[in-house]
């Protein structure tokens, strides 16, 4: 899945779109967007535990998605929802098991 934080002044669309071109390549359009999950997450980190997730499902794009950024992510494969690999991070399987069952908000680590 294409991730990251929102960079000040950035709302989460706009950073969807910047991050699958910087992550992935592919170019995406606003009007392709569609918010699928949000996540209250603990992350169990020292700097800062608390964090908002925002899913976005792509219903189109632009180019043919690649790993541009191989020293972050080992691989980038499609899976069908219903046989997702064993070394899933848990709260990624977690979104998208809620986004599979049409759970719209979720809580993760608490």
């Amino acid at each position: 899945m294409v991730a990251g934080h929102v960079d000040r002044g950035e709302t989460f669309t706009q950073c969807i779109i910047r991050e699958a071109k910087e992550e992935a390549g592919i170019v995406l359009k606003p009007e392709d967007l569609e918010v699928a999950h949000v996540m209250h997450r603990n992350s169990d980190t020292a700097e800062n535990n608390e964090r908002v997730d925002i899913f976005f499902v792509a219903r189109q794009w632009q180019g043919e998605p690649q790993n541009n950024e191989p020293h972050k992510c080992d691989d980038l494969s499609w899976f069908n929802l219903d046989n997702l690999p064993d070394n899933i991070i848990p709260y990624i399987g977690q979104a998208l098991e809620s986004i599979k069952n049409k759970i719209y908000y979720s809580e993760h680590g608490w």
